[in-house]
C-alpha cells in the first residue's frame, strides 16, 4: 500500500512541473501582449496629439492670417474709399470742364462774352442810327454779359441764360426821335417821340445767330445734369459705406485694444509667429480677444466687396458722363468755323479720353486684383 502511494506521488511531481511552466508562459504571453497594446496605444495617442496639434496649428495660422490681413487692409480700404471721388474732383481735367461753361474762358476756342457781343452788334447795334444810342446799347449789353448774377446762371447754361436776358432788354429798348417845327430860321416847336428800337425780325435774327451755340451748350449741360443726378444716388451709397468702413475699423482696433502706433507690436504679442517653439495653439484659439477679433476680421471680404462694388459704380457713372461729354463736344463741328479755334476742343476731347484710359481703367483693374 505504501509503495502504491509513493508511486502515485512520484508520478504527480512531473505533472505539477508541467502545469507551472505552462501557466508562466501564459502570463508572459499576456504581459507581452499588454506591452504591445500599451505601445500601440501610446503611438495612437501620439498620432492623435499630432493630428490635433496640426489641426490647431492650421486653424491658428488661418485665424492669424485673417486678422493680420484685416488690419493691413482696413487702412488701405479706408484711405482709398474715402478718397475715391475726392481725388477725381480735384484733377486738372475737371478744372477744365468747369471752365468750359465759364463765359469768359476760351477753353473751347472762343469766349462767349465776345461771341454774344459780336452777335448783338451784328443784329442790333447796326440798326441804331445815333452814335450815342449805339454807345448806350453797347454799355447795356456789356453789363448783362458781365453781370455776376447772369454769369452765375451762365455757369449752368451760359448761352440760353444770357441770350434770354439780352432779348428781354432789347424788347424794351427804345429810341427817341426829335421833330423840329420851324418858321423860317426860328424854331417854333420841338416834339419828341419814342419808339421801339428793334423789331421782331432783329430779335429772331439774333436768336438764330446764337442757336448753334445754344444747342451746343444744351448738349454739354444734358451730359452734366445726368452725371449729377446719377452722382446723387452714388453719394447715398457712399455715405452708408463710409459709416460701415469707419465703424469696422474702430471695432477691429477695439477688439484687441490697439491703435495706429502699436498695432504690429500688439498683434505680435497677441498672436506670435506660428513657428515659435512649443507654442500652444489651442491656448490662443480659445483666447476671448482672439475669438472676437477673428469674428470681426472675417467680415473683411464682404466689406471689401461692397467697397469695390461702389468704386465700380462710381467709375461707371464717371465713364458714362465723360463719354457723353465727348459726344457733346463733338457737336462743336456744327458751330461757325470762323468763330472759334476748334483745335482747343479737340485737345479737350483728347484730355478726357486720356483720363478715361489712365484713371478709370487703372482703378477698374485695381478693383479686380
Amino acid at each position: 500500500m505504501f509503495k502504491f502511494i509513493v508511486s502515485v506521488f512520484i508520478g504527480v511531481i512531473p505533472f505539477a512541473h508541467v502545469y507551472t511552466q505552462t501557466n508562466s508562459d501564459n502570463v508572459q504571453k499576456q504581459l507581452f501582449e499588454l506591452r504591445q497594446l500599451y505601445s500601440s496605444m501610446q503611438g495612437e495617442n501620439m498620432e492623435l496629439k499630432n493630428q490635433i496639434r496640426t489641426k490647431d496649428s492650421m486653424a491658428y495660422v488661418t485665424v492669424r492670417t485673417e486678422i493680420f490681413e484685416a488690419f493691413n487692409h482696413v487702412s488701405k480700404i479706408n484711405f482709398d474709399f474715402l478718397n475715391t471721388s475726392g481725388k477725381i474732383a480735384v484733377t486738372g481735367l475737371f478744372t477744365k470742364l468747369l471752365q468750359a461753361n465759364n463765359p469768359t474762358s476760351d477753353i473751347l476756342g472762343f469766349r462767349f462774352n465776345e461771341t454774344i457781343m459780336a452777335a448783338a452788334e451784328k443784329c442790333f447795334i447796326s440798326e441804331l442810327k445815333s452814335e450815342n444810342e449805339k454807345l448806350r446799347f453797347g454799355q447795356v449789353i456789356s453789363k448783362l454779359v458781365n453781370n455776376p448774377v447772369i454769369s452765375t446762371i451762365a455757369n449752368t447754361n451760359p448761352i440760353t441764360s444770357v441770350t434770354a436776358a439780352i432779348i428781354s432788354t432789347v424788347a424794351g429798348f427804345s429810341t427817341t426821335t426829335l421833330s423840329v417845327e420851324k418858321n423860317g430860321n426860328k424854331v417854333r416847336n420841338v416834339t419828341a417821340s419814342t419808339s421801339d428800337a428793334f423789331n421782331q425780325k432783329n430779335i429772331e435774327s439774333f436768336r438764330s445767330e446764337l442757336q448753334p451755340y445754344i444747342n451746343f451748350y444744351d448738349a454739354l449741360n444734358l451730359a452734366s445734369d445726368k452725371y449729377l443726378n446719377s452722382l446723387e444716388q452714388v453719394k447715398q451709397r457712399y455715405k452708408y459705406l463710409k459709416v460701415n468702413v469707419e465703424t469696422y475699423k474702430i471695432q477691429l482696433s477695439e477688439s484687441i485694444k490697439v491703435n495706429d502706433t502699436n498695432t504690429l507690436v500688439k498683434l505680435a504679442s497677441l498672436l506670435p509667429d506660428p513657428n515659435t517653439k512649443n507654442i500652444e495653439f489651442h491656448k490662443y484659439l480659445r483666447d476671448p480677444r482672439v475669438i472676437l477679433c477673428a469674428s470681426i476680421a472675417s467680415r473683411m471680404p464682404d466689406l471689401e466687396q461692397s467697397v469695390n462694388d461702389f468704386q465700380k459704380e462710381y467709375n461707371q457713372t464717371l465713364y458714362t458722363f465723360l463719354k457723353e461729354y465727348i459726344t457733346a463736344l463733338s457737336s462743336a463741328s456744327k458751330l461757325p468755323a470762323t468763330s472759334m479755334d476748334q483745335t482747343k476742343i479737340f485737345n479737350l476731347v483728347a484730355d478726357i479720353q486720356s483720363f478715361i484710359n489712365k484713371e478709370i481703367h487703372e482703378q477698374t483693374l485695381n478693383n479686380l486684383q
